[in-house]
């Protein structure tokens, strides 16, 4: 697994939010988001600095981690990922996805998960 600060404080952050807002119906629970354009989003918009189709263990940028990886963090779900994603990215602070697209490659992400 890797040892992203960032993605585990936004983890740890998001896991509060989850908490917080557990009443609120989520895009999870309304079957919201296309695994299949999430990964055409993901080659187009991630693919340079992520690892976004394997178990490799290697992505293209130096710390970035692969989607596996993150698929697979304990305490994952759509609602930390939302909360990571729409936080500052370490090397693309100024990171900007349409709703659609986000739903979208974090049902792709959420594929991922070992079952």
């Amino acid at each position: 697994m890797f040892t992203s600060n960032s993605l585990k404080a936004g983890l740890a952050i998001g896991a509060l939010m989850h908490g917080l807002l557990s009443a609120v119906p989520t895009a999870e629970a309304a079957g919201l988001g296309d695994i299949d354009a999430g990964l055409k989003f993901a080659m187009e918009s991630c693919a340079e600095c992520h690892n976004i189709t394997s178990r490799n263990p290697m992505s293209t940028a130096s710390g970035a981690p692969t989607f596996y990886d993150i698929a697979n963090t304990s305490g994952i779900s759509r609602t930390t990922l939302s909360f990571w994603m729409l936080s500052s990215h370490p090397k693309m602070p100024g990171l900007m996805i349409e709703q659609q697209d986000l739903d979208n490659v974090i049902m792709y992400i959420l594929s991922l998960k070992d079952q």
